[in-house]
């Protein structure tokens, strides 16, 4: 059996998550990648998601609007912005909460995708 190396990753309407006031096109779960993940993040209001802690590395593109990541570490706080055609990298273990104007669509790629292991949710 065969398996292309290269393919096209489509839309799938039932690959997607909540993540207020945003949501995830996650490209990576009908992909036969291994270890980066591929998504789309959308805010479809703006305002600001959670925070939240990466257990992975991110890579993120602004394809429309302006992102907003509002960062903690420690005692200290900053924000880290990109519009339309920035690049913004976040490390494993940074604190962050994701921020957009509405319409904002961002690409969005990980590392490792198994990052979920081991974690068990209440």
């Amino acid at each position: 059996m065969s398996t292309q190396l290269v393919r096209n990753i489509p839309f799938d309407g039932e690959a997607t998550t909540e993540f207020t006031p945003s949501r995830t096109d996650d490209r990576y779960k009908n992909s036969h990648l291994t270890e980066l993940g591929p998504a789309f993040l959308t805010f479809e209001e703006g305002g600001h998601t959670d925070r939240w802690t990466l257990r992975y590395e991110e890579v993120l593109y602004v394809v429309d609007g302006e992102l907003t990541l509002s960062v903690t570490e420690g005692e200290k706080e900053y924000t880290v912005t990109g519009a339309k055609g920035d690049v913004l990298a976040i490390g494993k273990g940074a604190t962050v909460r994701y921020g957009g104007t509405k319409g904002t669509r961002v690409f969005v790629a990980f590392t490792p995708l198994d990052w979920q292991d081991g974690i068990s949710i209440a």
